[in-house]
């Protein structure tokens, strides 16, 4: 074999090791609670032995580790750190615009893009529709979860423990006379949103505007924000509604694989766990 064969295995030995690496960390990814290095086996087809070498120097590097009491991998720090320089609110805006601008050109109304913070929805970036008689939501608002369609959407990608403490004491002020009244309530409406992928307002926050939201996901599968639109009563009926539903959504899974989620490979938020509540006296 000559020098420059030698050298061309070198490469092409160097590129299938960090095709592979790249391989391993996807598969860990998908995998929430840990994945042991004969489960990687299995999934990428690849032997313990070549597997075992590509997770260690990944641990080393710090992008995958392992739990104290078990052999299961997880996404080590690194990779939260390469993604929160990728993801900063700058970059998040930047991605989210394209989408916000064509759900707003298909339904003619304003559309909105919100993150959870501080048990409320930020809404972190906005696009005008083409109709006259906008629903102005400016960038930096921030919006209740539970009568709003971008909140309940935010609300359907909690887990179980946070939902919980976000419903625990949670007090329903009535904006309109159609706003939620109690946590059962809210829940029938954020269990339909998760199965669906889609939430709806009608009226609930605003007597005078209807709302759509999806959920968006990152590579991991969580949600990470909403995207939807908001349109006054008078031109925006619920068969409106039912009609923009799948064009949402559609819009959300394209943005949701800007963020890196592959819709076969993760498994949905699971649902909250019920607890009973005391209603021998009224906290709502």
């Amino acid at each position: 074999m000559t020098d420059e064969h030698k050298t061309q295995d070198r490469r092409d030995s160097r590129i299938q090791s960090l095709d592979r690496a790249f391989s391993v960390l996807e598969e860990v990814a998908r995998h929430r609670d840990g994945i042991t290095l004969s489960e990687l086996s299995r999934e990428l087809g690849l032997h313990t032995s070549t597997l075992y070498h590509l997770a260690r120097t990944l641990v080393s590097l710090g992008y995958l580790r392992t739990g104290p009491d078990d052999k299961r991998y997880r996404m080590g720090r690194g990779i939260f750190q390469l993604a929160s320089a990728c993801l900063d609110e700058a970059e998040i805006c930047a991605t989210v615009a394209p989408y916000l601008e064509r759900l707003a050109e298909t339904t003619g109304e304003a559309t909105h893009f919100a993150i959870w913070e501080r048990r409320k929805a930020l809404i972190l970036a906005r696009h005008a529709g083409p109709n006259a008689l906008q629903i102005n939501e400016r960038a930096g608002t921030l919006r209740p979860v539970y009568c709003t369609a971008i909140g309940k959407a935010l609300l359907s990608g909690l887990g179980p423990e946070t939902y919980e403490d976000y419903t625990r004491d949670l007090v329903f002020e009535p904006y309109t006379a159609s706003t939620l009244k109690d946590a059962q309530e809210l829940r029938l409406q954020v269990d339909k949103a998760r199965r669906d992928g889609i939430a709806f307002d009608d009226c609930e926050f605003n007597a005078e505007v209807r709302c759509m939201a999806a959920t968006v996901r990152d590579f991991t599968g969580k949600v990470i924000g909403a995207i939807g639109f908001s349109g006054p009563v008078w031109r925006m009926s619920l068969t409106d509604m039912a009609d923009y539903t799948s064009v949402t959504r559609s819009i959300a899974a394209e943005l949701s694989e800007q963020f890196g989620f592959r819709p076969k490979e993760v498994a949905p938020t699971p649902a909250p766990t019920k607890t009973k509540r005391n209603t021998s006296h009224g906290n709502d």
